[in-house]
């Protein structure tokens, strides 16, 4: 059995610890593998995903006692040297990766098996000319809860959320742009526990999604669509893996007007706003955790081979 160390600073939920949880599951759905997570001692338990259930849990941090690192975001600070004998899984989520002034492009130029959530965001980080070894694009998968059903009040008015935890001033504006019609849009802010936000998102009607201008796949938007909410979204780059303009959203420019103008269009249009409420479970259906799970799965089996095809590896 070979061990899987991971390093996580947990100071609050985000898409991306909930991500990296979901590997760690992954590895230990594995019969040749399991994980082991050191969480920092600055780490916070509330809504903290390794916090509860029996998930192993590192002792110390130590590079040298694992078999294999798994590695997401700034840990790669916490590995100053490479260990060509220990293989090295990156986990990288975000177009901001090779962003020249990052401070996660050089990690690029270490040797590691790469995993992309999204292909927009393996496109960045092989345009950067630097990456040192394999990169497999495998999509970002859904994990919701169990969550009440939708109600079916027809006659309810229509119900618009807002999600602007990361644009609360574009969020303020679309908001300000729908006070006169008849939907009084409810905006959900930054540090709402994940239960609520879901919860939010399972009310509504129209869903007006705003991620960053630049993501690596934007989950919250694919979870609006599961929940079967029609749903607003501009683009954001790596949202571009599952969004599909018209068919199962609206996707206007990032600008207050054109937003609220979309939103507008689905409270008069009821025909249209059912259609992309359909589409959206049959997009969410196509990123289940089995299939992230199957596709991690086979380069774990594979796993020596893609470790040897980095660079200074051996």
């Amino acid at each position: 059995m070979r061990r899987v160390r991971f390093h996580r600073r947990f100071h609050g939920y985000s898409g991306g610890h909930g991500k990296v949880r979901d590997y760690v599951g992954h590895v230990d759905a594995h019969p040749g593998f399991e994980a082991e997570t050191w969480l920092t001692a600055d780490s916070v338990s509330d809504g903290n995903p390794w916090a509860t259930g029996d998930l192993r849990r590192a002792a110390a941090w130590d590079p040298d006692a694992a078999d294999v690192l798994f590695l997401a975001g700034l840990d790669w600070e916490a590995v100053p040297d490479d260990r060509p004998g220990r293989p090295v899984i990156n986990l990288v989520q975000h177009l901001r990766h090779a962003d020249a002034h990052d401070a996660r492009r050089p990690f690029l130029r270490r040797p590691a098996l790469r995993i992309c959530v999204s292909q927009a965001v393996a496109d960045a980080i092989l345009a950067t000319g630097e990456v040192n070894g394999p990169v497999h694009v495998i999509p970002a998968a859904l994990d919701l809860p169990a969550l009440p059903a939708r109600p079916a009040d027809a006659a309810s008015p229509v119900r618009v959320v807002i999600a602007a935890g990361k644009a609360p001033a574009l969020a303020a504006g679309v908001a300000a742009a729908l006070s006169d019609t008849t939907a009084t849009p409810v905006v959900l802010p930054a540090g709402l526990r994940r239960e609520e936000f879901l919860a939010q998102l399972g009310k509504a009607d129209i869903a007006v999604m705003l991620p960053h201008e630049r993501e690596g796949f934007y989950l919250p938007g694919l979870e609006a669509m599961a929940l079967g909410a029609a749903v607003v979204m501009p683009d954001a780059g790596g949202n571009r893996e599952y969004l599909d303009a018209g068919g199962n959203a609206l996707v206007p420019a990032r600008e207050a007007g054109d937003i609220a103008t979309a939103v507008r269009l689905l409270l008069d249009d009821a025909g249209r706003r059912s259609a992309l409420a359909a589409a959206g479970p049959a997009t969410a259906a196509r990123y289940t955790l089995a299939r992230e799970r199957a596709a991690f799965h086979a380069l774990l089996d594979r796993l020596d081979t893609e470790w040897a095809a980095c660079r200074h590896a051996c």
